[in-house]
């Protein structure tokens, strides 16, 4: 098994690592799930437009081709076409932008789970209260809260279905394409948090049968705070009408007079203002990064180190959690004694981990090795 999940970190060129990542030559940052760490040529890129901007160099067709080369990027990585991505500043925002984007019949309910990080939960909890549907709360065990679980709270009054592909403390990664099926044969919308699996975890949202998915870049996709997405299936684009409208979501776009403006028909529509200009020049470098290496080479790395460290932590019987390897990720969740004491050690180290529910997260990327995983454990014992 040790020599299987070697060779398939082994197929990550170690020297484009190092060239593309050079600060982890100096430190052991498994914490991924917080924020990625950043290639060279994505900061020298922002770095490349500050210059630029007090030169006054570029213009607003630069940036429109900026624009549909980062959504084309966006579908090569995550499936779908490239209409289907629009721009929003962050996951809550992108949430947001659906939730209030659909109707909600007396009656209707949206049904959710407790793992969720707070920007897939608030903005439901907020929806209830301003439009009455009903929030079922699916409860967990042991981190994990399954296909099934969710299926016992769905009915045929259930609008929205609202999931993490990969929940951020526990690693419990979802069966969308089960749920899909569960989801649609009750007519309701799948909304999906794929921030934690973008950049990381092979996913065609479109093949999946996802109606509406959000992320931004800061974490497995490497880039900055600030540039967000969200992706909208075709079969619901004519039905989901923003509750919020402004000039990029329009036709017309370079028509600057006073008219009757219509929303565009593509997922730009929710694209409300200009978006953060040197977050997407950012953004755009670290996809082009990403998508050197295949989705499934990448998935492969990052899922074998965090299947070294399940069981290098097996060997020293400290609990954790493990799913199986359907629902696995490269989130590793475990419980060392005295969690925030180690992990101050760990930060004191250069070893870069998380405390999330009073468990240690420990979670790599394709970029990082067995090698470090040891490094950690050293400290485990």
């Amino acid at each position: 098994m040790a020599s299987l999940m070697q060779f398939m970190t082994d197929t990550i060129d170690r020297k484009f690592i190092s060239e593309t990542w050079p600060t982890l030559e100096h430190l052991t940052y498994l914490n991924n799930a917080s924020t990625g760490i950043p290639p060279v040529a994505t900061i020298n890129s922002m770095k490349e437009y500050l210059d630029n901007s007090v030169e006054a160099i570029g213009d607003f067709e630069d940036t429109l081709n900026l624009f549909k080369s980062i959504r084309i990027d966006l579908a090569k990585l995550l499936g779908g076409d490239y209409c289907q991505y629009g721009f929003v500043p962050s996951t809550s925002s992108g949430v947001n932008s659906f939730g209030h984007s659909i109707q909600y019949p007396a009656d209707s309910n949206i049904v959710l789970c407790d793992l969720e990080f707070p920007a897939n939960y608030i903005p439901w909890q907020n929806i209830s209260k301003l439009y009455g549907p009903e929030l079922r709360v699916v409860k967990s065990t042991d981190g994990a809260a399954s296909v099934d679980d969710f299926a016992s709270a769905i009915d045929e009054n259930t609008r929205v279905v609202a999931v993490s592909q990969i929940q951020f403390g526990s690693g419990f990664r979802t069966d969308l394409r089960a749920l899909s099926k569960v989801t649609h044969a009750n007519c309701a919308l799948l909304s999906v948090d794929v921030i934690q699996a973008a950049g990381c975890i092979e996913t065609d949202l479109s093949k999946l049968h996802i109606d509406f998915a959000t992320a931004q870049a800061a974490k497995w996709l490497l880039g900055p705070v600030g540039a967000g997405f969200v992706y909208v299936a075709y079969s619901i684009i004519e039905e989901v009408q923003p509750r919020f409208l402004g000039w990029w979501g329009v036709e017309q776009l370079n028509e600057y007079s006073y008219f009757d403006r219509k929303p565009l028909s593509d997922a730009q529509k929710f694209q409300v203002g200009s978006p953060a200009m040197i977050a997407y020049v950012g953004f755009s470098e670290s996809l082009k990064i990403l998508l050197q290496i295949s989705n499934q080479k990448r998935e492969k790395a990052a899922l074998a180190v965090a299947d070294y460290l399940r069981k290098r932590l097996s060997e020293l019987d400290i609990p954790h959690y493990d799913f199986g390897e359907k629902n696995n990720s490269a989130i590793v969740s475990c419980k060392p004694p005295d969690v925030e004491k180690l992990n101050e050690k760990l930060i004191k180290e250069k070893i870069y981990c998380s405390v999330r529910s009073g468990r240690l997260r420990v979670s790599p990327h394709f970029y990082n090795t067995n090698e470090e995983v040891d490094r950690l454990v050293e400290h485990l014992r």
